[in-house]
C-alpha cells in the first residue's frame, strides 16, 4: 500500500499538484474480469477472457474530481480459430531449388495465454447522488502502460495436406512425407512467445456506495483498448524450412509479436480514506 501511495504522490508532484494531507484521499483495491478480443482489420470479440487485480492511490483535485495512479496485475487467454484454410509459401528445398509450398488445413486453432503488469493513471469524476446520499454515479478515463510476460502460444492443425510446386519444371510433388509433403494428419506445437508492450486507453463507469465515513464500494463496467495500430493478422499459418513449420496468427517483428488486445468486463472496488 505504501508503494501505491508513493507512486500516486510522485505523479501528483510531477503534474504540479499539492501533495499535502487533503481530505478525500483514498486507497482503492479492485478485482476485475471480462471478455478479451484481438484487434483485426474489423475489431470484434474473440473467444477470450481476462482477470485482474489492481491497487490505486486516489488524490483529490476538486470536490468531485480525483487523480489516481497505481499498479495492476492480471492474466488473459485468447483463442483464434480458422476453418478450411489453404495457403502458399515461397521456399527452398534441401537441394537449393526454389518451389512453392502449398498447404490445406481443415482447422487451425491457436490459444494464447499469459500475464501482464500495468501502470494505470486515471481521472475520476463523481456525479450526483442516486436517490440516496450513500449512492453516487462515477466515471473514469485514463491511460495505462502494459507489460506482457509469461506468454505462450499453443497451436493445433487438423487434416494437413501439403505439396511442393516447382514452376521451373511445372511439377507438383505430393510426397515424400519425411520432406514435409503429403497427408500429414494432425499436428500440435507450443512455444513461449514475446509480446510487444504498449499503451492502452481505459474507461470505467458505475456507482459508488458509501459504507461509512471513510469506506466505499464501487461497482462498475470497464474497458481498455490497445492504442497501437492493428495492422493485418499473419496469413502464413504454415511455412517450410526443411519440413513443415507451424506459425502464429499474430504479426511478428524481431522475435516479438503484436497481440493488439482489448477488454470489456465488470469491476468491484473497495476503498478507504486516509
Amino acid at each position: 500500500m505504501k508503494t501505491i501511495k508513493i507512486t500516486g504522490l510522485a505523479v501528483c508532484m510531477f503534474l504540479g499538484l499539492s501533495t499535502t494531507n487533503v481530505s478525500g484521499q483514498e486507497v482503492a483495491f479492485s478485482i476485475s474480469g471480462g471478455v478479451t478480443g484481438m484487434k483485426k482489420p474489423s475489431s470484434k470479440l474473440s473467444d477470450g477472457h481476462n482477470f485482474g487485480f489492481s491497487a490505486l492511490y486516489m488524490h483529490p483535485l476538486k470536490e468531485n474530481l480525483s487523480l489516481g495512479a497505481g499498479m495492476e496485475f492480471g492474466a488473459y487467454s485468447v483463442t483464434k480459430k480458422i476453418n478450411n484454410y489453404h495457403g502458399t509459401h515461397a521456399a527452398i528445398d534441401s537441394q537449393g531449388d526454389l518451389f512453392e509450398y502449398r498447404y490445406k488445413l481443415a482447422k487451425f486453432t491457436e490459444d494464447i495465454k499469459g500475464n501482464y503488469l500495468a501502470i494505470p493513471f486515471k481521472l475520476q469524476y463523481e456525479g450526483p447522488s442516486l436517490g440516496s446520499e450513500n449512492l453516487r454515479l462515477y466515471a473514469a478515463v485514463g491511460l495505462k502502460y502494459q507489460l506482457f510476460f509469461k506468454a505462450t502460444s499453443k497451436r493445433s492443425l487438423e487434416a494437413i495436406e501439403t505439396s511442393g510446386y516447382y514452376a521451373q519444371w511445372d511439377a507438383e510433388l505430393f510426397n515424400p512425407i519425411w520432406a514435409g509433403f503429403g497427408k500429414l494428419g494432425d499436428k500440435k506445437e507450443e512455444d513461449k512467445i514475446k509480446l510487444n508492450n504498449g499503451f492502452f486507453i481505459l474507461g470505467e463507469v458505475g456507482v459508488k456506495y458509501t459504507l461509512s465515513d471513510d469506506q466505499f464500494l464501487y461497482f462498475g463496467i470497464y474497458g481498455d483498448y490497445d492504442l497501437a495500430s492493428s495492422g493485418q493478422e499473419n496469413t502464413g499459418l504454415m511455412s517450410y524450412d526443411n519440413g513443415e513449420k507451424i506459425n502464429s496468427v499474430l504479426q511478428g517483428e524481431s522475435d516479438k509479436y503484436k497481440l493488439r488486445m482489448f477488454n470489456v468486463g465488470l469491476k468491484v472496488t473497495y476503498s478507504f480514506g486516509l
